[in-house]
């Protein structure tokens, strides 16, 4: 094979996702599908940070992937990371070697480019992005039951989110990640494509199968904690959350005023990747299990830079992070 790494766009983007739309569709139609990467690729956020590329044999698309430019803050630096996403290699092409030459490939490029770690979300056994020095980052997903508050709701201004909030909630995340080992560099820009990343799967699904909250508590005329969440078939996902309280008893009243709006109803399971510390005193952790799809991070050119052993208590990574 005479294989050859190029963006994935006109009629290669099309067969990328006629390829992966039965894996990774998330309720969409193909239709959708395709509209939902567009959208993603027109936010600001995206433009800069994010494109597909697809290992061509000819005119065939023998693998593809994602490709994000991140900013991790590791150890207390900010690093410039590739990360990896939607690894998929065509089934007439599967045990040859593909995803591997993909990958290394991409490395390469961005080694190239300035980028001093890769990382990326498996959803197979890591043992084969291993075989390429990748290493798991522990990440663990908490379920939370949240107490009913009697008399009401609790008595504060919650309203939706708007761009005149992510200043204050990019000074909170970084609050939040300052004890962290491993977070994610969130700017203004960055936040803002999380948020749409979600409102955009929710509007093109089917209708009621995702409901999208982007809620903040106002004091003052600022916004002092906000919650990102998702309501999919009985479960409410926190996407992202913060608190200028480090004990989140802010982030915890507005769970109570989020549930105070379904009086009679049977409770949501609400499910995070809280980060270590953030256990609002109105909840408790009704279970903690290591989260389904592993993060795994490699360093490229310095092989002096790779993290010692993490605990899950060293990173701060919510659900909404990844990629």
């Amino acid at each position: 094979m005479a294989l050859t790494v190029v963006p994935a766009v006109g009629p290669v983007l099309e067969r990328v996702l006629d390829d992966t739309f039965l894996l990774w569709h998330d309720g969409l139609t193909r239709e959708n599908y395709g509209r939902y990467w567009a959208a993603q690729r027109k936010t600001a956020w995206g433009a800069a940070h994010l494109d597909r590329v697809a290992l061509q044999d000819g005119p065939h698309t023998v693998a593809s992937a994602k490709r994000y430019d991140l900013s991790l803050r590791i150890d207390g630096r900010i690093r410039r990371v590739l990360g990896i996403g939607a690894v998929f290699t065509a089934p007439a092409y599967r045990g040859r070697g593909a995803a591997k030459e993909l990958l290394t490939r991409m490395m390469e490029t961005a080694e190239a480019e300035g980028h001093e770690f890769a990382a990326l979300f498996s959803e197979i056994a890591p043992s084969f992005y291993e075989q390429i020095d990748f290493v798991p980052v522990p990440l663990t997903e908490r379920r939370l039951e949240v107490d009913r508050k009697g008399g009401g709701p609790p008595a504060m201004l919650v309203r939706s989110g708007d761009d005149r909030d992510l200043p204050a909630i990019a000074e909170m995340s970084a609050a939040r990640a300052e004890g962290a080992r491993l977070s994610v560099a969130r700017s203004e820009d960055f936040i803002r494509f999380v948020v749409a990343r979600q409102r955009l799967l929710a509007g093109l699904g089917p209708p009621g199968l995702r409901d999208v909250e982007f809620l903040v508590a106002e004091e003052g005329h600022q916004a002092v904690a906000y919650v990102l969440s998702v309501a999919h078939r009985g479960r409410w996902t926190i996407e992202d959350a913060g608190d200028r309280d480090p004990a989140g008893a802010r982030l915890g009243a507005m769970l109570q005023v989020m549930l105070s709006r379904h009086p009679g109803e049977a409770l949501p399971e609400i499910r995070g990747w809280l980060p270590h510390g953030l256990v609002p005193p109105q909840t408790r952790v009704a279970a903690a299990a290591p989260t389904p799809e592993v993060l795994m991070i490699r360093p490229l050119r310095d092989r002096r830079l790779p993290l010692p052993p993490l605990s899950p208590e060293e990173v701060a990574f919510w659900q909404g992070d990844r990629f």
